[in-house]
């Protein structure tokens, strides 16, 4: 082979490469799959943010807030429960919400205890649920949601929560756990409009209009519905850091 036809043959092997690799104007190249609601950028980095409603108002009077009952353990239990049972909120234990039935979400450490009671009321006690439901065995958050069989959470009523771990054969006094309070709203128009949209989309608006309950639950649903991504994951963890619950940010849903 003479140094021409080499050089000759060398070109022609790179125009080869260059034609396979690089786009031509006016010929069709093959789109990335992107999930539907979701960037390109989106699939290497999800940010949900939350914004506190800006009243600042409290849901109900001082002498009725939302907190903890007793946050430790059972007597059975190991002393140093770290962290102890939380509840999964902003520090004020107070939230809205604008679904009918919405879900709760506490952290629960590793107990000797088999069940929890759940119990929500108003401030009347005209309304008035409770549930007693399974722990897991494992640590972790689980979740709580209204059934059907619940009545509905009417527009503008504030309501008492609470999550007592059963250590024994009942309900005591001392029994640990966590409660908060929570407000279901009218939504904007923004989250009037939010039905049929992607969950991200959806969560992405809650979190922009200060509805901490809902923002939690399509999250939720988002990490339960993409195990193996991570970015999720990550934005969960990010949110429950944003607002003091850097402890449990990266506890697992456990139901």
């Amino acid at each position: 082979m003479t140094w021409q036809h080499y050089y000759t043959y060398i070109s022609f092997f790179v125009l080869s490469l260059l034609w396979n690799i690089l786009p031509i104007e006016g010929l069709p190249v093959q789109a990335q799959e992107v999930m539907p609601g979701r960037t390109l950028a989106s699939r290497s980095m999800v940010t949900v943010s939350f914004t506190p409603p800006s009243t600042g108002e409290p849901l109900l009077p001082n002498n009725r807030q939302g907190g903890g009952t007793r946050d430790g353990g059972c007597p059975q239990d190991a002393k140093a429960l770290d962290p102890r049972i939380t509840p999964v909120m902003p520090t004020t234990r107070q939230g809205l919400t604008v679904a009918e039935r919405p879900t709760f979400f506490v952290y629960v450490p590793k107990t000797t205890a088999k069940q929890a009671l759940f119990v929500l009321k108003d401030e009347n006690e005209d309304y008035y649920y409770e549930t007693t439901l399974p722990i897991p065995k494992q640590a972790g958050i689980l979740s709580v949601k209204l059934p059907d069989e619940a009545s509905k959470l009417e527009m503008g009523k504030t309501y008492h929560w609470s999550f007592l771990m059963i250590c024994g054969a009942q309900v005591t006094p001392d029994s640990p756990g966590v409660q908060g309070v929570i407000k279901r709203i009218k939504p904007n128009g923004t989250l009037n409009q939010l039905d049929g949209e992607p969950l991200l989309e959806q969560a992405l608006q809650y979190g922009a209009n200060g509805i901490w309950f809902d923002t939690l639950t399509t999250l939720a649903q988002l990490r339960q519905s993409n195990p193996e991504d991570s970015s999720f994951q990550v934005a969960w963890a990010d949110l429950l850091k944003s607002v003091g619950l850097d402890a449990i940010a990266t506890q697992p849903l456990v139901n």
